[in-house]
């Protein structure tokens, strides 16, 4: 979280140069499966999904943790007390509000959610020191776990520079005791680390390969329901285009891809209670980029089908789009603070010249627009988001050939 992304400028639309060709891709009885697609490579990894229960991100300078919500892992935080009170933990009066991961950015997970807005040192699970360069766990929380039991738990430190997390949990009697050292660099090619604490070891769950697209079972908040769908990996952006004809439109909007991660989720079907069975949106076509590879190529793809629980199968057409001029992007410095905000935001950045800066929520629409003519060296822009709904935001800062983008959370 709170880190900088790039992204690539397509200059024109496309033409199709490569045909169109049908996937299955199975998650199984029940959805018991996830899987690690990559367009190219096709089927990368299927795995357990209820192999895990809690993730660290590999990243050296993320903070983000994941819960297993979509394998029944339920995440709380105990109100009674702080890190130093750990021996106190115990559930009486339990109705706490339960906390899930982020479907619209992998850098906020379930541990994340505590947040402060507008302080930037504060990573919901623990604070950042300019000092030492750790975050320091702060709060202490309560898993329950499938099997219906219960475990407290706390993230006792990240160490920035070493990119080794420090992680404790027990039973709530105190039974159990388990503290964890796990280093990240020992798990490089992976976007997160997963561990069960029920096996207390660590899963080799995600494919060391790049992967795109995460066939899974998630908590959408926005219904709120648990849903069966289609996450998108860090790097990728997406296009949502309804009410085409799936096999013969190829336009795409190069301003509206974003890197929402449901941005496909799961309403492309729906549940038909007069034949019981889930029925595919069949005007709805994406588009999706790897703004992270060496040629930046675009796939389309559109459902076909989806069998439901029984089988767990998702069908689905691809087509490997023609790009007729990628334009990359130079390097430029740019830091957006606090994240998350709640009324205004300040870029710093390096750009000179004409420069201009467009917030865009989470559907591409620019919602905010401003412009300067920078100088040499460091400079600073404020932005007024009071007015914005809550929610996640890209702003693009671009001069010239030069553009970059950061995202922030406005709450």
């Amino acid at each position: 979280m709170k880190s900088i992304f790039t992204f690539f400028v397509i200059l024109f639309f496309t033409t199709s140069a490569f045909a169109q060709s049908q996937v299955a891709v199975i998650t199984g009885e029940g959805y018991a499966n996830e899987v690690y697609y990559n367009f190219e490579n096709e089927i990368l990894k299927t795995v357990p999904r209820a192999n895990w229960d809690i993730a660290f991100v590999g990243t050296q300078m993320s903070v983000s943790v994941l819960a297993n919500n979509g394998a029944g892992v339920m995440l709380y935080t105990w109100p009674k007390g702080a890190a130093a009170d750990w021996a106190s933990v115990d559930t009486t009066g339990m109705n706490w509000i339960p906390m899930y991961n982020s479907i619209e950015d992998w850098d906020y997970g379930a541990f994340n959610a505590n947040t402060i807005p507008g302080d930037q040192f504060d990573y919901g699970w623990g604070k950042y020191s300019m000092i030492t360069h750790k975050i320091v766990g702060d709060s202490i929380f309560i898993m329950k776990l499938p099997d219906d039991s219960y475990k407290k738990f706390i993230v006792k430190e990240k160490n920035a520079i070493q990119n080794v997390w420090t992680f404790q949990y027990a039973d709530l009697d105190g039974q159990n005791d388990t503290t964890i050292t796990l280093d990240a660099k020992q798990h490089q090619g992976t976007s997160f680390i997963q561990y069960s604490i029920g096996k207390n070891e660590v899963v080799e769950h995600e494919p060391t390969e790049r992967w795109d697209l995460l066939f899974t079972r998630y908590f959408d908040y926005n219904i709120p329901y648990y849903v069966t769908g289609v996450l998108s990996n860090s790097g990728i952006k997406i296009q949502q285009v309804n009410g085409v004809s799936q096999p013969d439109f190829k336009d795409y909007d190069p301003v509206l891809f974003n890197d929402t991660i449901s941005e496909i989720g799961s309403d492309w079907k729906s549940f038909s209670m007069a034949s019981f069975t889930y029925v595919v949106d069949t005007s709805v076509v994406y588009f999706i980029q790897d703004t992270t590879g060496t040629d930046n190529a675009i796939w389309k793809l559109y459902f076909t089908d989806f069998s439901g629980s029984a089988t767990g199968i998702y069908t689905f057409v691809k087509e490997k789009m023609n790009t007729t001029s990628v334009q990359s992007v130079t390097e430029s410095n740019v830091v957006v603070y606090p994240n998350p905000a709640s009324n205004e935001i300040n870029i710093i950045h390096d750009f000179k010249g004409d420069t201009e800066f467009t917030v865009y929520n989470i559907a591409g629409q620019p919602v905010l627009k401003t412009r300067n003519f920078e100088g040499s060296g460091l400079n600073k822009q404020r932005l007024n988001i009071s007015d914005l709904p809550v929610g996640m935001y890209t702003v693009r800062i671009n001069s010239g050939n030069d553009i970059k983008t950061v995202k922030f959370l406005k709450r």
